[in-house]
């Protein structure tokens, strides 16, 4: 088996060894992610700082967006590196989120209806991103409906744009790989 092998081609213990490895990546970026989010110390940091932690983490996930697309491009298995793609960044702006909203209630904790403990921010931020928002977590000033407002327009061009980009990205490296 060469690396190059046509998907359809790999024995049964190739393909599980493909998967295996295409689910584990993103579950251990996801893990060491939070791990840094539960054990970094995050305190003292003034509104700015959670503004910039917040500009910062976007950066980031358009970067690792632009990584991981190249990846997918590039890939052998274009649709199950799209998987673990979809995964590391996922989990990149869960945490850049949770972190930010964290920070911002630390600073002020009037900026939100409760207290946000790390547990807290990131159940908020999961609430905003699935768009349940059941609403026992709410942005109490104008600087937190910002950044929240911000998240709820970043959800949707995440959705929207990013599905269609690796499907894009998708479609380019199965050519690429047909082309040979």
């Amino acid at each position: 088996m060469t690396s190059s092998d046509s998907y359809q081609q790999l024995d049964d213990s190739a393909r599980r060894a493909v998967i295996r490895r295409a689910v584990l990546r993103p579950i251990a970026t996801a893990v060491v992610l939070t791990t840094g989010y539960f054990v970094v110390p995050m305190d003292d940091v003034a509104d700015l700082g959670s503004v910039v932690l917040l500009v910062a983490t976007l950066v980031v996930v358009v970067l690792v967006c632009i990584w991981q697309v190249r990846r997918v491009v590039r890939a052998d298995y274009p649709a199950l590196q799209a998987g673990e793609a979809l995964g590391a960044v996922i989990s990149v702006y869960l945490i850049g989120f949770a972190a930010g909203y964290y920070l911002l209630a630390e600073r002020h904790s009037g900026d939100f209806s409760e207290s946000l403990t790390r547990v807290g921010s990131l159940y908020f931020t999961l609430s905003v991103f699935s768009t349940v928002g059941f609403g026992d977590i709410t942005a109490s000033t104008d600087l937190a409906r910002a950044i929240v407002s911000v998240q709820m327009v970043c959800n949707v061009l995440f959705v929207a744009l990013g599905g269609r980009l690796l499907v894009a990205a998708v479609r380019r490296g199965q050519a690429r790989k047909a082309r040979g």
